[in-house]
This record gives structure tokens, C-alpha cells and sequence, in this order.
């Protein structure tokens, strides 16, 4: 079986022998600024996001924060509060993109604890479901990289370590199921510096119930008003809250002290429950070099709907076996 020596190998090899590898397919387009490292994906259009909810425009909030007597912001603070409540069931359907440490998410159907389905893109979905949890990835980002992999493999390898390699590769081509180990898919993906998974979303679970990001947005929230259903405002992205990084990463670095007052706003439904949240990005300099200008990042927008009505999602109908033991080194060496 091909071992981390001879993933590295291959990477140097490659790195020496052709152009750049393009940017990974699985991945969203958009700057991703992290501590250490970017992550540049390819591009998921407008259509491929699951729009879950109608008639919804984004808005950038224009409202001054003592635009309305403090009164009616502690409304609108209850009303975004009570919200978001019903994501506590567990059952819900939502779409989220533009955040900052993890993939889009073009559509995940929620409905604890039957079954979690996540759709990053077509050749990047996991599911968990009843007892079995699946994968449908292509591994190294893209059919080119891929290909290109596995031909080294052909090439150096030979016997029983060539072919654990190509049932690998076969399992993993973006286009199969595959059940796999959760925890050892989560180990794999906990070594960012190294893996494509590192941006897979996090499953909720009925303990952590909220996959969306939106409990975790609403509690940050400083300063708020409601104009029928809609509620602007701005909110705290530097709170020390484990969602908040993953959503935004270090927006300190990059807006200085607007990251402390990120502009959203949300809209609810006839029943008061959270259907759409969306944050703009500011459009300041990075603190840290006031003399660079730099691009506004897209907003971070999370979208929800089916409360209380999402399906459980049953086992794929057609499984490619079992991922090898041997494939989490692979998963794990996955290059982005």
C-alpha cells in the first residue's frame, strides 16, 4: 500500500515534471484567509446552490445603531433569539456559502437522529444514516489530479500494493458511494495542512443540533432592529465561539475593528422562524498592512427551510463496499 513516503513522493515528482495543478473541484470559489495557509477552490455557480427559500432579497443592513429606541432592538434581539429555536428538533433543510474555514454547502437535509445527508458538490457529499455512514468523494480534488495519481501508482507500483491502490482510486472517483468509518474520515480531515477533507462540514448530532452556523451568528449579534419580518443589524465576528472561527476564520486581520461590528441581516417567516441570514464583509484594509487595499470577501449567507418536514435519508441505494483500512492514510495525504 502506497505510504505517506510515497504520497510525498509522488507530490514532488509531479510538482517537478508538470504545470501547477489546477485548484481543487470540490471546492467553492472564493479567498480563503486562514493563519497559515489560503484555500482557492473551483467554482460553484449561483444555480448549483439549493435556493430553499423564495422572494428574499440580500440586502447590505443600512440602519445606525441608535436608529430605534432600545426598546424595539431588545424586540428584534428576542425575535432573532426565538428564531432560531426550532433548529433545536433537528429536522430542517439549508444551503450556507461564503464561510470562511469550511466548503459551501449547496444542500443538507437534517432530520435527527435518523440521518444527515451534506452536499458539497456533486463528488463531495457524506451522509450518515441510521447506523452507516457514507462518503462520495474524488480524491485529490479533481479527474486530472486524480488520474495523474493513480497513473504513478501503475507506474511504481506493482501486485497486491497496486491493486488495494486501485480499488482505492475506483471507490473514491467522485461518483460512488462508499461506506466508510466516520471517526477515521473526521481523523483524516482533522490535518488541515495536508487534506481536502480538512473543509468538510461538521454533522450535527442531537447534542450540537445546529449545523447551519445560525445559533452561533445570532449569538454574537450586538445591535439589532426589525422592520416587519426582516432584522438588521451588525454582530461580533471576533467572539470566541468555535462556529464563529470556522465561519470567519481571522476577521480581525483583515478589517481591523469592523470585525466587531459585521453588518446582517435576517428574515423570518409568518411563524417567526429563521429562514435567511446573511452577513456582508466589510470593505476595509487588513490591520495589520493599512496600506493594501484588499477585495471584500463574499457574504456569508445561510438559507433555511423544511422545518419540521425534511425526509430521513435512507442508505444509498448502491454502495461501492467498504473503504479500506489503508485508504485514511490516502484520504489523510490528500493534497489541496
Amino acid at each position: 500500500m502506497p505510504t505517506h513516503d510515497h504520497l510525498r513522493t509522488a507530490m514532488n515528482e509531479m510538482a517537478r515534471s508538470t504545470e501547477p495543478l489546477p485548484p481543487a473541484a470540490v471546492l467553492q470559489v472564493a479567498r480563503r484567509v486562514r493563519r497559515n495557509r489560503r484555500l482557492v477552490g473551483a467554482a460553484v455557480t449561483a444555480a448549483a446552490v439549493v435556493l430553499v427559500t423564495t422572494g428574499v432579497a440580500v440586502l447590505t443592513p443600512g440602519h445606525k445603531k441608535d436608529a430605534l429606541p432600545p426598546a424595539a432592538t431588545g424586540d428584534a434581539m428576542q425575535a432573532l433569539h426565538d428564531s432560531v429555536a426550532g433548529l433545536a428538533d433537528g429536522d430542517y433543510t439549508f444551503s450556507r456559502t461564503g464561510a470562511d474555514m469550511v466548503a459551501d454547502i449547496r444542500r443538507a437535509a437534517v432530520h435527527l437522529p435518523d440521518s444527515v445527508l451534506v452536499e458539497h458538490t456533486d463528488t463531495y457529499m457524506l451522509l450518515r444514516t441510521g447506523s452507516g455512514f457514507y462518503m462520495r468523494y474524488l480524491i485529490y480534488g479533481t479527474a486530472e489530479q486524480h488520474e495523474r495519481f493513480l497513473a504513478y501508482f501503475r507506474e511504481h507500483g506493482s501486485g497486491p500494493e497496486l491493486q488495494a491502490a486501485e480499488k482505492i482510486f475506483d471507490q473514491l472517483d467522485g461518483t460512488k458511494w462508499v461506506r466508510a468509518d466516520e471517526t477515521k474520515v473526521t481523523a483524516a480531515a482533522a490535518d488541515e495542512s495536508l487534506s481536502h477533507l480538512d473543509v468538510m462540514a461538521t454533522l450535527p448530532t442531537t447534542s450540537q443540533p445546529d449545523a447551519t452556523g445560525a445559533v452561533a451568528l445570532v449569538g454574537a449579534v450586538t445591535n439589532a432592529q426589525r422592520s416587519g419580518d426582516v432584522i438588521t443589524g451588525t454582530l461580533d465576528g471576533t467572539r470566541k465561539d468555535p462556529v464563529i472561527e470556522q465561519l470567519f476564520s481571522d476577521p480581525t486581520y483583515l478589517y481591523g475593528v469592523g470585525a466587531r461590528t459585521l453588518p446582517f441581516r435576517a428574515a423570518l417567516d409568518d411563524q417567526g422562524r429563521l429562514t435567511e441570514f446573511t452577513v456582508t464583509m466589510p470593505e476595509q484594509r487588513m490591520a495589520s498592512q493599512p496600506a493594501d487595499p484588499i477585495e471584500p470577501e463574499a457574504p456569508l449567507t445561510i438559507r433555511i427551510s423544511d422545518y419540521g418536514r425534511t425526509a430521513v435519508q435512507p442508505p444509498p441505494a448502491q454502495a461501492d463496499g467498504e473503504l479500506p483500512a489503508d485508504a485514511y492514510e490516502m484520504l489523510a495525504n490528500d493534497n489541496d
